[in-house]
């Protein structure tokens, strides 16, 4: 299990200040969820430990290693987007196996690990659909088990939930809760759903304008 840290992380688009001095510890197995409406940064935190964004300012450390300058392919980030992204002309198995494919293992690891990965996240069987045949949380669920597929150091999940009813909602979140305590993966997970964030995390974090205003246990905050 590997730990992620921000230090005085800086992020500004033109006149718009998207973190400011944004301090951050995630420990080792840690559920952290970046709470706060549209705007607030969040995002922009995730982006920036997966390397989308540069920083201004600041560092990026994973398991104590400043990764700020390293390219994103190889910072060894599993993320989810709300939008799931999969590859619709590609099956469950393929979209799964993507990343081990650039990675460029044999096909019998990407056999065994994609299995794996079906059976993590309740799809056993479903290998052989394209997205389109899909509902929508099924779909995520393929979309977490890519991200996961690559065994990666953090996983970062942007408001992964956000596109599905409330109901499948309610059902994939505890799923997400229950794969990330099986894995002991270090977590950090984007919302502006309150009662989301304080359902299903260690940490939470209550963003505004750029800044952390409080990190606590979900009973505290």
């Amino acid at each position: 299990m590997t730990g992620i840290s921000f230090e005085q992380v800086a992020k500004s688009f033109g006149t718009t200040r998207a973190l400011v001095n944004l301090d951050l510890d995630v420990a080792p197995g840690e559920f952290i969820s970046l709470l706060g409406p549209s705007g607030c940064g969040k995002t922009t935190a995730l982006r920036v430990a997966a390397g989308f964004e540069s920083l201004d300012r600041g560092r990026v450390l994973v398991g104590g290693s400043d990764v700020s300058q390293v390219p994103a392919h190889r910072r060894n980030m599993g993320m989810v987007f709300q939008s799931y992204s999969l590859f619709p002309n590609l099956d469950v198995r393929a979209n799964i196996e993507f990343g081990l494919r650039t990675r460029r293992q044999s096909a019998t690891d990407r056999r065994v690990r994609v299995d794996e990965m079906l059976e993590l996240v309740q799809l056993t069987g479903q290998a052989n659909r394209f997205a389109h045949q899909l509902s929508g949380g099924q779909q995520q669920r393929v979309a977490l088990a890519r991200a996961l597929a690559i065994r990666p150091d953090v996983l970062l999940l942007d408001e992964p939930l956000s596109a599905l009813d409330a109901q499948v909602r309610s059902s994939l979140r505890e799923e997400i809760r229950r794969i990330q305590a099986e894995l002991g993966i270090t977590t950090i997970f984007v919302t502006h759903d309150q009662e989301e964030a304080l359902a299903i995390s260690d940490r939470v974090g209550v963003m505004s304008n750029g800044l952390l205003e409080q990190i606590d246990t979900p009973e505290n905050v």
